[in-house]
Formats: structure tokens, sequence, C-alpha cells
């Protein structure tokens, strides 16, 4: 079975690309394999199923890898370009104050929708439960094994995804079609996900969400921090403002070098010296027990859990029995609660793979494979991670028309 041009992948970069592929030349047989048993498995998961399929503050800044192969898709496909796109497929979009970008539905089953009609309108063919074994290079081109199936096309473009999310279809088994002829590929490690932490005290306020500044600490030097919604689990943290800054957590797991710290200002807003009045104030409120000091100023449960941490115990005591240094002490740990880390819920729990296929291997203005003539890659499965808020979709859509752009040209 002969293709112009066979699409290993049917996710955000694979169906993109047939779109863009199949606007460029009417009557060209465009082909794409997928192994799952259908086709944008992960793309109907993110954003929670609302999609965040873009950032208007998409530069190459907000990218880890090999930010050149980053900064040369952005400039071929911009944001604008991708809103224009998905307009003109018919899916309206919506930027929110902070720069994410959904669809007015806001179900990402209508991006799904409408990049697979798109896709088939234009005499895509798409095949389901076809998982790309080996490619083999043949004198016209390129043969794609499935299993016993053989379909050949003079271009072949590699958008396996990443090991990310493997209940959704995530595998580092894709990039062994590339490292096999000879690519090679960086250590690949979870980003954007979940962080384990000590639990000694977490699992007492497990399910709380609290609007907080997060610190990484690796031997009191800070790593990255961002505020917003953290949430408290049975293992640790999660939440956006975790996510967000979870990529050097991974990167220290698979080093282990040095003490690594989560650090949580519970109330990033409050000044310390004024958080100190007040909390002294508080205590002076008549017929309190200490396990009622926070009440009113934060979540009961986390207001006594944090009491604990620093250490002000009984909680049946009366409140005002505080003394000066105690309250130093609760100020200090709501202002800077430690948490040790231990490391994160792995490629399980996150929405991305860091590291992937060399930047080196690939010609940044055309996604071209360096070694081989006729093969090219794009996505998740190469070495550029984005920052949680649609960065990621948006290198996606962004290296989907690089290539696709330059095997247009080659027909």
């Amino acid at each position: 079975m002969s293709y112009d041009c066979i699409i290993i992948g049917g996710g955000a970069a694979g169906l993109a690309a047939s779109v863009f592929l199949s606007r460029c030349g009417s009557g060209r047989r465009i082909l794409v394999l997928e192994k799952n048993p259908r086709v944008g498995k992960k793309l109907l998961a993110t954003g929670n199923g609302t999609c965040n399929l873009t950032n208007i503050h998409a530069t190459a800044a907000r990218y880890h890898g090999d930010r050149a192969l980053a900064q040369a898709a952005l400039d071929a496909f911009s944001v604008e370009q991708t809103l224009h796109f998905f307009t003109d497929i018919g899916v309206d979009c919506v930027t929110r104050p902070d720069g994410k970008v959904y669809p007015a539905s806001e179900q990402a089953g209508a991006v799904l929708d409408s990049l697979r009609l798109e896709a088939e309108a234009h005499g895509v063919e798409i095949l389901c439960e076809k998982k790309a074994d080996r490619l083999e290079r043949t004198r016209d081109g390129w043969r794609v094994w499935a299993g016993a199936d053989g379909f050949c096309a003079p271009q072949v473009l590699v958008t396996v995804g990443g090991a990310a999310a493997p209940a959704l279809g995530g595998s580092a088994e894709g990039y062994r079609l590339l490292t096999e002829l000879g690519y090679e590929k960086t250590p690949l490690f979870p980003s954007i996900v979940q962080i384990r932490t000590t639990t000694d005290f977490v699992r007492a306020v497990k399910g709380i969400r609290v609007d907080a500044a997060v610190r990484l600490l690796l031997e009191a030097k800070e790593l990255a921090c961002h505020t917003g919604e953290v949430l408290f689990t049975d293992y640790g943290l999660s939440g956006p403002a975790v996510m967000q800054i979870s990529r050097p957590v991974a990167d220290w797991e698979r080093k282990k070098r040095g003490q690594l710290v989560a650090e949580l200002d519970l109330l990033p807003d409050w000044d310390m010296d004024v958080l100190t009045r007040r909390i002294a104030q508080r205590s002076g409120l008549p017929g309190r027990t200490l396990e009622d000091l926070l009440t009113g100023l934060m979540h009961k449960r986390v207001g006594q859990t944090v009491l604990r941490v620093a250490g002000v115990l009984p909680l049946t005591r009366p409140a005002d029995t505080l003394t000066a240094e105690e309250c130093r002490r609760v100020v200090a740990t709501l202002k800077g609660w430690r948490l040790p880390v231990t490391g994160t819920q792995g490629f399980g729990g996150a929405q991305v793979t860091a590291g992937g296929i060399r930047g080196a291997e690939i010609d940044p203005h055309t996604m071209a494979c360096r070694q081989h003539q006729g093969l090219y890659a794009a996505g998740e499965v190469l070495d550029v991670d984005g920052d949680c808020g649609g960065f990621n979709l948006q290198f996606a859509w962004s290296s989907a028309y690089v290539a696709a752009r330059a095997i247009a040209k080659s027909w």
C-alpha cells in the first residue's frame, strides 16, 4: 500500500500535520497510523477536558530542552496563525486574562473532532490500532511496518508523542523508531507532574486546595517559584502552581544530588510583621483554644496542621497562652512551611515528557531528520517541552506546520 506521506501517530501534532498536508496538494494520499483504538486520546484530556490549546505568551523562553528548535517552530507558525487556523476549521477560541486560550465550547472533544473531520474531508486516511514497529529504508523512500502490514511512502513524519501519561497511550517505545536508525535522544523524565514529599503532616490536609506561593530550594538555592493553586495529597503536592515548577524536581530525581525542599507560603499577600500582629490579636479572642487560632484566616484543618508543624501544642490549650516565641514559629511556618521532596509521581502522573530526540539531529527549519532523506519528526518526541498552560500544544501545532510545509515542498 503506497502513499505520498505517512504520519506515525494520531495525536495533536499528527492530526494537525495531516490537515496542513491535505490542504497542500489535491489527490495526494496521506495516511495516519495510530496505535490506539481512536486518535487524539491524550488531546481529549488536556486542560482537564477543556483543551488549553495555546497561550498568547508563547515565546522560546517558555520552553526547555532545545530552545532553538522551539524558536524556529514558533517563528514559522505563531500563536496568531494558530488562532486563525482553528477558527478556520470551526473552533472559535477565547483568551483568558492569564493568556491561556481555550475553545469557546471548553470541550477538548470539539478540537479533536474539528481536526479529524477536516482531515477526513480532505481525503486523509486514518487507520487506528496500527502500531508502527519499524522503519525500513527503500529505494523509493520508506516502508513503515505495523505488525505484518507494510505501508510505503517517500515521506514519513514521526509524531508518536512522548512517554508521559501511559494510561492515555504515552510510551517510550516510539522513540525506538528513530533511535534504531541512529538518532540520539536526551534523557527522558516527567514534566508538569505532581511532587512527592514527606507526608508526616501533609496527609492530614489531603484534598484541600489553597492559594499559595511554592518555591523549590536545592541546598537553599532557589530553582523555581510560582504562585497559584496548590492541592495537598496523600503523597505530597499537586495543583497548577506545583505542576508549573515540577520540571526541576524530575531532573533532580534522576540525579539525587543534594537535598531538595518545597517551601510553601500559605499567605503570600500578608507581610510577616502585619501577620505577626494579627495572630497576636487573634490569640486574645475570648473563649478560643489554639485549634481555632487560625480559623477564619484559612481552612481550619490547614491552620491546625500549621500549628502542629510549628510545634505549638496541645491544640486544646487556651489561645491566650500563646507565647511570643510560639507566635513567631507559627508565622514562620505560615510563610515558609518546608517539605522535603522525595521525587515525582513519574510518567504516570505527568502531562509532558522532558527530553527526546536531540535537537542537533533535526533541521529546525524543516523538522527533517538530518541523517535520512524523507524522514521528519514533530511534537513531543523531540527534545522540547514547555511550561504548563498551552505551551506544549503550541509547539505541537507549530512543529507540525513546519514539517508539513517542508514535505509539501518536496512534492
